[in-house]
């Protein structure tokens, strides 16, 4: 009795084993991009101390522009637009 309780055990730690390795795969990350949305990033992060705001990176004309939340009115409000090709001194 003893013996048979080990052995099966054995068995299902052997078969927990083989679909844990087998089993899992990393799943694929998948964007939804439409329409030739891959001109664009987002970012979220602290604006100043106290908003969390987006950065919004546009990649065809080379320009981020930050926007931020406004709770009060409940909308958003754009702070600051930037031409990187212009900060970094690039001149193609």
């Amino acid at each position: 009795m003893k013996q048979a309780l080990i052995v099966a055990l054995v068995c299902l730690n052997a078969a927990l084993l083989v679909a844990l390795v087998f089993g899992t795969g990393v799943p694929t990350a998948q964007a939804q991009v439409v329409g030739g949305g891959s001109n664009y990033l987002l970012m979220t992060g602290r604006i100043g101390g106290d908003y969390d705001g987006v950065f919004l990176l546009d990649l065809k004309t080379r320009q981020v522009a930050a926007i931020r939340l406004d709770k009060n009115r409940k909308r958003m409000v754009p702070i600051a637009k930037r031409e990187l090709k212009r900060d970094f001194g690039r001149k193609d």
